[in-house]
């Protein structure tokens, strides 16, 4: 009886939480495709550097470049989203 009530209360949080994610991976997934492009741009404008002798705006470019790349703030974004549907798992299995 008393884990009835305890789904029933938490039915709202569970709800919000799969709205949001849902939300956060549509929002990730076109975020990670302009961060993309972005990196595309910033290893173009580092073999450039490189080409014209500048090697410290070259490393600078390339650091950009790793940084918005699917293994930089993207994975932060789904580390994030990994988080929430694990607490919205934990919500569902009481």
């Amino acid at each position: 009886m008393m884990r009835w009530i305890i789904k029933i209360i938490l039915f709202p949080i569970s709800l919000l939480l799969s709205i949001l994610t849902a939300f956060l991976t549509f929002i990730l997934g076109i975020g990670t495709t302009i961060l993309y492009f972005l990196m595309l741009m910033c290893i173009v404008a580092a073999i450039g550097s490189f080409m014209q002798k500048d090697v410290s705006l070259g490393i600078e470019a390339l650091i950009i470049g790793f940084l918005v790349s699917p293994y930089g703030i993207p994975m932060v974004g789904a580390t994030v989203i990994a988080f929430l549907q694990g607490i919205n798992e934990v919500i569902k299995s009481i």
